[in-house]
């Protein structure tokens, strides 16, 4: 499977997990779990960034959008129920014990889960386990410099 992930260019081949959702947590894992997060698309990698941004015209000049490949058996599809409170920010403590069951049990690699910046089933995102054993066979294929076209949000007048 395809993933993708946008973040500075000096972190694309960095899967540690031990950046930002490793220090603080995130919605589907608790702080000091070694995870990142991947999107299943080009398009929803893009709108999860715009959650922390007033517009794509602020994403930093060093970040990239990274193209990646992991093997289809290393990912599990989410088959559990959602909680009623799985989409709210600040992330629910609900969907952390969610993804931390789900790292502690070493199916996979990945989880693939519903992404937040799109309605239910029309997105994902994968909750990669970067200790997982089998964590070395994601491998980044190709980086993209330009990330949005400059007509995006252009009519904000910024």
């Amino acid at each position: 499977m395809q993933l993708y992930r946008i973040c500075p260019e000096a972190f694309l081949q960095n899967f540690s997990g031990e950046g930002a959702s490793f220090k603080s947590g995130g919605r589907w894992n608790q702080p000091g779990q070694r995870v990142l997060y991947f999107a299943s698309s080009a398009a929803v990698a893009m709108l999860e960034v715009a959650n922390y941004l007033p517009s794509p015209r602020f994403i930093p000049k060093s970040y990239r959008l990274g193209q990646y490949q992991l093997p289809d058996a290393l990912i599990e599809p989410f088959s559990g129920n959602l909680p009623a409170d799985w989409d709210i920010f600040p992330y629910p403590l609900s969907t952390q014990q969610i993804g931390s069951d789900w790292l502690h049990s070493q199916t996979k690699v990945a989880l693939e889960l519903p992404s937040v910046t799109v309605p239910p089933g029309l997105g994902s995102i994968l909750l990669f386990n970067a200790s997982h054993p089998d964590a070395s066979q994601l491998h980044l294929e190709q980086v993209f410099h330009d990330i949005y076209n400059p007509r995006l949000f252009a009519g904000m007048g910024m």
